[in-house]
């Protein structure tokens, strides 16, 4: 059976756990965010810059909050769109850390926030050594493994 082969157990094994994972952190860090978005203060910012030559995508913004200036990184949980310097955007500044900063479209600034597109990354990755070794397996035909007997 393709499914004894340890690749294919592997591969499987970790696209789940990655799968629950990116799928944990997406729902917690979407939790935070909207709570951000429904209770923070509202705001301008200005991108000040565009990270987008990294391999985690992430743009600064500076904005006011209660008149003192801040900045923060603001990231997506899955694809970015490149932003220009200059644009401005509308954020809510959590009222107790003006650093925590997040948009009504998905751009937060905990670090974490970007993790679920990693994690989804990971368990594809999982998924296409189970499929590659279980095409591999077939291929070659059924080799005798003692543990695939009753």
């Amino acid at each position: 059976m393709i499914f004894n082969r340890p690749l294919v157990k592997w591969g499987l094994l970790g696209a789940v756990v990655f799968g629950l994972l990116a799928a944990g952190v997406f729902f917690v860090d979407d939790k935070l965010r909207k709570d951000v978005v429904e209770h923070g203060t509202r705001t301008q910012a200005v991108v000040i810059s565009d990270h987008d030559d990294e391999i985690d995508h992430w743009f600064t913004v500076s904005y006011a909050v209660q008149g003192e200036q801040h900045s923060a990184n603001l990231r997506h949980p899955w694809i970015m769109d490149k932003v220009r310097e200059g644009q401005q955007l509308t954020v809510y500044a959590d009222r107790t850390n003006p650093e925590l900063i997040a948009t009504e479209d998905g751009y937060a600034t905990p670090v974490w926030t970007s993790a679920p597109g990693a994690l989804a990354v990971l368990a594809l990755l999982g998924v296409f050594v189970a499929v590659v070794e279980g095409w591999r397996s077939l291929r070659r035909g059924r080799r005798a493994d003692p543990r695939d007997t009753p």
